[in-house]
Parts: structure tokens; C-alpha cells; sequence
């Protein structure tokens, strides 16, 4: 097959990374699947829940509305790109199996990359003045690119390109952050916020709705079902529906202070706060099972009230019960 030369580098690329897992015996194939962990929701999740209900709330904000923002640009890139797996494009390229349940959807750009340097690049912005936590952030970012790489599921353009456009967005949220700070006229510039992210929300949930799609075949299956890819990141934009909706309500009337408690209960909260998440997220899979265009709604309104518990609901109980 021809690629391209622009291509064909990153194909040959790939290929001698799965080599050298075949010659060193796989070494570091448990080492990359754990560190490709850190691009996933798991992780992100547990990271913001920590910050925004017991550290500091407003770099909690920052990190969430930024992993958020990143998500969507990410999502419509994707869809509007439309490039195959690696795998796909080259039969040669085979990836580490255990990768695959987490490699959905197209392959520009990574959404891994895209969630590691939203949510620890702006981490490290946010605590810049700590080294050590600066350079664990540097280390874990492209620990996670090199990982989608030499697990064969990216391209190195896959992850390159996703770096860059979420370098991009924490640039522009810390500089609307600081916007936003400095509200002391009116006090309605967190509304303006709130109405972009929503924006931004439906309008990629709109375009992903009515874009074409390109039907390929291979033996005799589709390779991505456009319909199912379309649900599937549809009801994942619930999340960002409640996030935001949650920041408004908790900023404009529930006024939360994640310093309130002891150490002890700051602990005991994040991980029940936690259990609480993964809980509600536990339930999703018995509501995809039933079907249909009813199960798809469910799970939209699933993650919508995941999102409006970590941002609304569960700061408002700690503050009511000074937690």
C-alpha cells in the first residue's frame, strides 16, 4: 500500500516498536499499559475529584474546565478527519491486545495525549512554583504519548498534533481563568463562561450528528459504524453538560470551600465522594444493555448527574454537613 512518505515514517515507525517488544520479550508491555492509564478517564477523574472538593476548588475548576474544553476540540477533530487505526491502515501493525478495548473510534488525534496534557499539563501550570510536581507532570505526559505509540494504537502525528492543540487550550482557559478572576464589575462573566462551554458542547454534538461519514469495509464488516461512534460520544457530552452547569450553580449559590475540615475528613470525603462516581459510572453499562434510543438517553442523563455531583452536588452536602 502506498502511503506517502509523510506516512510511510510513522508506519516503519510503529513497526520498530513492535519489534523491539517481540525481541525483549514484552518487557515493557505492562509498564506502558499502566502508564497509558494516566490518558484515561479513571485516573482524571480521581485527580480532579481530590482537588475540587479537597485542595484547592479553583485550580479543580481550572484542570476540569480544561480537560473539558480539550475533549470537544479533540472529538471534532476526530470526526471531521476521519483517520483509521494504525492497524487498519497498515495489516503489518499489530497492537498490544490489552490496548485495544481502549483504543475507540478514529485514530487523529489521540484522545489519550488529548487528556493527559489537558488535565496534568494544566496541573503543572497551576503549580508552577513546585518543581517536583512540575517535573512529574513533564514526565507523565509524554510517558503516556510514547505509550499510545509503542502500543501500536497511534501514529506519532496522532499524538504530536493532540499535544499541541491541548498546549493550546490550557493557554487560553488559564487565560480566561484569569479573565474571569477579575470580574469585579458585574459579576456576570462566569454566565458568559458557562454559555460558551455549553455552546461549544452542542455545537460539537450537532456536527458530529449531521457530518458524513466514510463507510469502509473490511471482511465484509464495517469498520466504524458512524451511528454507534455518534451515540457513543453523544451521550459522553452529558458529563460536560452537568460539570457545567454544576460549576454555575455551586459558584453562584452554594459558595463550597474545599479547605473546610481536618485532614482526616478531607480524605474520608475524597474517597467516598469517589466511590460515590464510580458507583454511578458502574451503572451505565446495565443501562447501555437495554438498547436502543431510550438506553442511549439514560446514559446522557447518567453522566450528566455524574457531572453535576462532582461539581454541585456533593460540594453542597460537605458544606451542609461541614464535612
Amino acid at each position: 500500500m502506498d502511503y506517502g512518505n509523510w506516512l510511510k515514517w510513522q508506519i516503519d515507525y510503529l513497526l520498530y516498536l513492535q519489534n523491539f517488544r517481540d525481541v525483549s520479550h514484552h518487557i515493557l508491555d505492562k509498564f506502558f499499559i499502566y502508564i497509558t492509564l494516566f490518558g484515561e478517564i479513571t485516573v482524571p477523574i480521581i485527580l480532579i475529584c481530590t482537588l475540587y472538593w479537597c485542595i484547592n476548588k479553583r485550580v479543580g475548576q481550572f484542570v476540569i474546565f480544561t480537560w473539558l474544553a480539550s475533549f470537544m476540540f479533540n472529538i471534532m477533530a476526530k470526526v471531521t478527519a476521519c483517520i483509521y487505526r494504525p492497524w487498519v491502515l497498515d495489516c503489518r501493525v499489530h497492537p498490544v491486545p490489552q490496548a485495544i478495548p481502549a483504543a475507540t473510534g478514529y485514530s487523529f488525534p489521540s484522545g489519550h495525549t488529548a487528556g493527559v496534557t489537558s488535565v496534568w499539563g494544566s496541573l503543572a501550570v497551576a503549580y508552577w512554583n513546585k518543581k517536583w510536581l512540575r517535573y512529574l507532570c513533564f514526565f507523565i505526559i509524554p510517558a503516556v504519548m510514547i505509550s499510545r505509540n509503542y502500543l501500536g494504537v497511534h501514529t506519532p502525528q496522532d499524538v504530536v498534533v493532540s499535544f499541541f492543540i491541548s498546549v493550546f487550550i490550557i493557554w487560553g482557559m488559564y487565560n480566561i481563568f484569569k479573565w474571569l478572576d477579575n470580574d469585579v464589575k458585574n459579576g456576570n462573566r462566569d454566565l458568559v463562561l458557562a454559555f460558551c462551554m455549553i455552546f461549544l458542547i452542542t455545537l460539537t454534538m450537532c456536527y458530529m450528528w449531521f457530518k458524513s461519514y466514510p463507510i469502509d469495509y473490511l471482511c465484509g464488516k464495517i469498520l466504524y459504524d458512524p451511528c454507534s461512534m455518534k451515540h457513543l460520544e453523544l451521550t459522553r457530552s452529558g458529563f460536560f453538560f452537568g460539570a457545567v452547569i454544576g460549576w454555575l450553580i455551586e459558584r453562584r449559590f452554594i459558595g463550597f470551600d474545599s479547605q473546610i475540615g481536618s485532614l482526616k475528613n478531607k480524605i474520608i470525603r475524597a474517597v467516598i465522594g469517589i466511590l460515590v462516581v464510580f458507583a454511578l459510572h458502574s451503572a451505565i453499562p446495565v443501562i447501555k444493555s437495554a438498547g436502543g434510543c431510550l438506553a442511549y438517553a439514560g446514559m446522557f442523563v447518567q453522566l450528566m448527574i455524574i457531572g453535576l455531583f462532582i461539581t454541585c452536588i456533593y460540594p453542597f452536602l460537605i458544606k451542609r454537613f461541614n464535612a
